[in-house]
């Protein structure tokens, strides 16, 4: 006699026999892809090899930078979050636009799951523009940076990235000014 597995729903569908056999439809298709390209290769086995080295040098120059942000995306995971919502609200003013809007560059995922981090911080007494200045730096995306650096040269990504981060904290005080002119009416 079998011990039934009391959380077991029959009506539910068992999610690792759907993963295993998604993973084996992802090996057919690669088993697939490499069999059409060794069959044109019999035929004509220079575009291939061509195909081949241009990948192999996307791959080469893709993976540094690729380094770059997994180190990054690891580093950001190993901060405390209690402890750099402390340090971002004993911060003085100057400070709080960077602090957010290095937040926001390491930030990934929707941005509507960060809406309720953020009320929180403006309910503990952050002004709009830290916030400003946390989502516009949102819009550098670390997990892009290889793709588009090989569309578009590192130099243009690393200029921009600068460019979007001291102009998110140019937004952030912008932000800040002129909701104290609203508020104040001067």
């Amino acid at each position: 006699m079998t011990k039934k597995n009391k959380n077991h729903n029959p009506k539910q569908p068992n999610l690792n026999k759907k993963k295993k056999k998604s993973s084996k439809k992802s090996w057919y298709m690669l088993l697939g892809i490499l069999s059409l390209y060794g069959l044109l290769y019999l035929f004509n086995p220079e575009p291939i090899r061509e195909a081949f080295t241009y990948t192999l040098q996307l791959i080469l120059s893709i993976l540094p930078v690729l380094f770059l942000v997994l180190i990054f995306m690891f580093l950001f995971n190993l901060i405390n979050e209690n402890k750099l919502r402390d340090l971002i609200m004993k911060s003085p003013n100057f400070l709080k636009y960077i602090l957010m809007a290095l937040l926001g560059t390491f930030s990934h995922g929707p941005i509507y799951a960060w809406y309720p981090l953020m009320a929180t911080l403006h309910k503990k007494g952050l002004s709009y523009g830290t916030i400003a200045s946390f989502l516009y730096a949102r819009s550098i995306k670390l997990n892009f940076m290889p793709l588009a650096a090989v569309y578009f040269g590192l130099e243009y990504i690393v200029v921009l990235s600068i460019l979007i981060f001291i102009f998110s904290y140019v937004q952030g005080i912008l932000v800040d000014f002129f909701y104290k002119i609203e508020i104040t009416g001067h």
